[in-house]
């Protein structure tokens, strides 16, 4: 499908309280220059107007250079031409049988079940995690690789990324374990040189290719 067609395995989360004070927007950009191809707008305590300026941003800020998927709301979404990123509860926000054939939509899941959920819906890849522990998710030890693994085996060839304490360092394992790309917010947000950074990322991701799906 077109709307899938050759989708970046590098995706950026964005969460403006985790860039050190700084305006988060020139961070996208600087990110999606080192090498993000899918930035996913993630900021849930922003009304819905607001939410939309900062996609405006955000899209004026890097053009046709990255996919732009907003979190949770159809209506921004629509309204900027990007695509759509649902939680694992979330419900699908369209009648059955009514998604928009062009409309690129993604979903988190946590396990088998959610997987399986996830499936039913058509969607066209899921985030999965967290692998590791991350700050972003205090108390969780993190699903660790093997649950990769699994989830990698059932949504094949329904390209998976891997989130949740990602690193430079972690992307091999991650990808041999059967993730097709990473999804990233703080090591990209709070670094000193966010293209350096994702530039590093995205070499791991380009010497370490997807198992064939």
């Amino acid at each position: 499908m077109a709307r899938t067609e050759r989708l970046p395995r590098l995706m950026l989360i964005t969460d403006r309280h985790r860039t050190r004070g700084r305006d988060m927007v020139p961070l996208l950009a600087q990110a999606v220059v080192g090498g993000v191809g899918l930035v996913q707008v993630r900021e849930k305590d922003l009304p819905e107007e607001e939410l939309l300026e900062l996609v405006q941003r955000v899209t004026a800020a890097i053009g046709d250079a990255a996919r732009i998927v907003v979190n949770r709301s159809l209506r921004v979404a629509r309204a900027c031409g990007a695509g759509l990123h649902l939680p694992a509860a979330e419900v699908d926000p369209w009648p059955a049988n009514g998604r928009p054939a062009d409309l690129l939509v993604g979903r988190s899941v946590h396990d088998e079940r959610e997987a399986d959920r996830a499936l039913e819906s058509q969607v066209d890849y899921l985030i999965l995690g967290p692998i590791y522990a991350t700050p972003s998710k205090p108390g969780h030890p993190g699903h660790g690789l093997d649950l990769v693994r699994r989830i990698s085996e059932q949504v094949r060839p329904v390209p998976l990324y891997a989130v949740g304490g990602v690193t430079v360092s972690r992307v091999p394992e991650l990808i041999h374990s059967g993730a097709r790309g990473v999804a990233v917010s703080g090591e990209l947000l709070s670094a000193g040189d966010p293209a350096r950074v994702a530039q590093a990322m995205a070499l791991g991701l380009h010497v370490c290719p997807p198992e064939a799906g």
